[in-house]
C-alpha cells in the first residue's frame, strides 16, 4: 500500500511539473524550457540530462535498468523528458542531425509497451507514433 501511495504522489508530482513544461513552451523561452528539463531529468531519475546524452542510443536501457536501477515509472518519466528535449531542440533549429534524445525516447516507450510492469498508456502509443514520424 506504501509503494502505490509513493506512486500515486510521484505521478502526480510528476504532472504537475508537465503542467509548467507545458505552460514554459508556450510562453517562456526555448532555453528556459531546456533548464527545466535538465532539472526535471535529474529531480526523477537522479541523473543529468548531459549524463543520459551521453550514453549509448543501444545499451542504455541496460544501463539504466540494470546499473542504475532505475524503475519503470521512472523511465516513462525519462521517456516523456526525452521527448519533450527533443521538440524543444527541433523548436531551437538546433542541428539534431542524430536525433538521439527522439531515438531514445522511442527506445524507452518501446521497452516500457513490451517489458515494463506498467499499464498500456494511449499517451506512449501516440507518442511512439508522432515519433516514427519525426524519426524517418
Amino acid at each position: 500500500m506504501y509503494r502505490k501511495d509513493l506512486l500515486m504522489r510521484q505521478f502526480e508530482e510528476f504532472s504537475k511539473f508537465l503542467a509548467l513544461l507545458l505552460r514554459l513552451k508556450n510562453e517562456g523561452t526555448p532555453s528556459e524550457v531546456s533548464d527545466l528539463l535538465s532539472e526535471g531529468t535529474l529531480k526523477y531519475t537522479g541523473l543529468t540530462l548531459m549524463e543520459i546524452e551521453e550514453l549509448d542510443n543501444i545499451t542504455f536501457i541496460d544501463y539504466l535498468t540494470d546499473s542504475k536501477k532505475i524503475s519503470d515509472e521512472q523511465l516513462k518519466m525519462l521517456a516523456d523528458l526525452l521527448y519533450e528535449k527533443g521538440l524543444n531542440d527541433l523548436n531551437l533549429n538546433r542541428d539534431n542531425a542524430d536525433n538521439s534524445s527522439f531515438i531514445k525516447a522511442n527506445k524507452l516507450y518501446q521497452f516500457i509497451n513490451e517489458r515494463a510492469t506498467l499499464p498500456y498508456s494511449l499517451d506512449t502509443h501516440y507518442k511512439l507514433e508522432a515519433l516514427k514520424e519525426l524519426l524517418n
